[in-house]
């Protein structure tokens, strides 16, 4: 469903308190924590199987997604939205710089699992979490405010459970522009625990052109207090060697996965690492290993 709404009324911030209490008053919360951890990792799943019980996108949280032009940001993104959907959350995505038609219409070919897709199946997918799953029809600049705002109504009226941003390029003056970067993103971590929703910023690394070194938390774009900010950052980075060898050979070496995803910070959780993917062209699927089988979302 697309919203577009005016967000002046949601510029000033609402029912914040701040309140010094004793230690017993977050008992049930304590014992709730604990509970949590024997049964795994607090929070909500990515959609690889493998991270279950290493990495939770947790409720009052911020999430950097980062990676260069081309990566895959968007892609994968939209994977994560149709799991999260099927896992019953509501989502928005604003994206800023795809208008809503291209956005879902590549979602519907990962939601087939197909790259021919027939008005039978755009129909199907179109009332499918049709509740649950909204777009901000908004292309170009915002002011910070405005995406305080957004995440403000995302939670008031639609009842979000996830807000995805992309990017912050489109949120700020400029690469060079620091103290905007870390303004957002101070508002951002702010604005998460005042809404419980889990916010995803997409942002930019520098391009690493065909090196094979893995993507670190330095190589993302503007000033390091992005990274000490959030509460999780993620990588997304494409195997450039394999892309080059298999140029070379006409052929590709599958053994190798197409892209990393690198969780580079988990504030509130014990994992960092590295997860191979292997991109299926066809559904535009991420999966964990050559030929495993695609994910079909619509059948429930």
């Amino acid at each position: 469903m697309l919203i577009n709404i005016d967000l002046e009324q949601y510029r000033e911030y609402h029912e914040i308190m701040y309140q010094i209490k004793e230690k017993s008053n977050f008992e049930d919360e304590i014992k709730t924590y604990y509970k949590n951890r024997h049964l795994g990792i607090e929070g909500d799943k990515l959609p690889w199987g493998k991270l279950d019980q290493l990495v939770g996108l947790r409720h009052s949280e911020l999430t950097i997604w980062a990676g260069e032009n081309g990566s895959g940001k968007s892609l994968i993104l939209g994977q994560l939205k149709l799991s999260l959907l099927k896992a019953h959350k509501t989502v928005l995505t604003a994206s800023l710089e795809m208008t809503p038609t291209k956005t879902l219409s590549r979602m519907v070919r990962q939601a087939i699992g197909s790259l021919n897709v027939s008005n039978n199946d755009i129909e199907q997918f179109m009332k499918w979490k049709k509740d649950k799953a909204y777009l901000f029809d908004h292309q170009g600049r915002l002011d910070a405010w405005q995406a305080i705002a957004l995440c403000r109504y995302a939670k008031q009226h639609l009842k979000c459970d996830h807000i995805i941003l992309d990017s912050m390029m489109k949120l700020v003056r400029g690469e060079d522009d620091f103290n905007g970067q870390k303004d957002l993103v101070d508002a951002l971590c702010d604005v998460a625990k005042e809404t419980k929703m889990h916010i995803h910023l997409v942002h930019h690394i520098r391009k690493g052109g065909e090196s094979n070194r893995i993507a670190e938390k330095k190589d993302i774009k503007g000033s390091g207090v992005i990274t000490d900010l959030a509460d999780n950052v993620v990588l997304i980075a494409r195997n450039r060697l394999k892309e080059k060898e298999t140029e070379q050979n006409r052929i590709a070496d599958n053994s190798q996965p197409d892209t990393f995803l690198i969780t580079a910070k988990q504030r509130n959780g014990d994992w960092e690492g590295t997860l191979g993917l292997w991109f299926d062209r066809k559904s535009q699927q991420f999966t964990e290993s050559f030929q495993q089988p695609i994910i079909k979302y619509l059948e429930e």
